[in-house]
């Protein structure tokens, strides 16, 4: 699988930022800042899982927060590295599994887990799993995730696979509707609060479902 995600990111945008892609990275991340802003202090360490190369937690980083992304793509690593050495604050960048930090970090290592376009990579049982080690290593996850709608479909390609509706890209996506995801997928955790909001991708723009989980 290494160089999956790479080859995906690299058809695109470009994997090193230049100024005009940070810019325009720093200018998303500020739309969102009032997310970081309600529920954690300046200063609080971060873990961004799945963090790809940087695009969230690089310009996060420049806000006062002290981050760790973590990918299991070396090719990623290497170029989250170097984006975090030209734009990034507090930030360091590991080539680690989402299912070994539990077994990397200690109970409450982190105030908040963070991550977008993530859990929809995986099945439910793996979701849960993925969400728990989260709750262990921090008491706080803020996440954002595609959701089922039909300006979503617009942008979308998808195909039936068993129960779920699955985006054709090269990268497998699960797309659920919010109530699947609420209701079903993370049925029994605490959300502090969810959200439906539109995000501006380069695919177009899509719905997606911001959501805060509390152990």
């Amino acid at each position: 699988m290494a160089g999956t995600w790479f080859d995906a990111f690299r058809r695109s945008m470009n994997v090193l930022f230049t100024e005009e892609d940070f810019a325009a990275y720093s200018e998303m991340m500020k739309s969102e800042l009032w997310w970081y802003e309600k529920y954690l202090r300046t200063g609080a360490r971060i873990l961004d899982v799945g963090c790809g190369l940087g695009c969230a937690s690089v310009p996060l980083s420049r806000e006062g927060y002290h981050l760790i992304g973590i990918d299991s793509d070396p090719k990623v690593i290497e170029a989250a590295r170097e984006n975090g050495k030209r734009f990034g604050g507090t930030i360091e960048f590991l080539l680690m599994d989402a299912f070994d930090i539990d077994s990397s970090f200690g109970r409450d290592s982190f105030d908040a887990c963070i991550h977008g376009g993530v859990l929809e990579h995986f099945s439910k049982e793996q979701i849960r799993i993925l969400v728990d080690k989260q709750l262990l290593v921090a008491s706080l996850i803020l996440c954002s995730m595609p959701v089922r709608t039909r300006r979503t479909l617009k942008h979308f390609k998808v195909k039936r696979l068993g129960s779920a509706e699955v985006c054709v890209d090269g990268l497998h996506r699960n797309l659920w509707t919010r109530d699947q995801w609420i209701g079903d997928i993370l049925g029994g955790y605490r959300i502090a609060e969810s959200r439906t909001s539109t995000a501006i991708h380069r695919i177009g723009d899509f719905d997606e479902l911001l959501l805060v989980i509390k152990r």
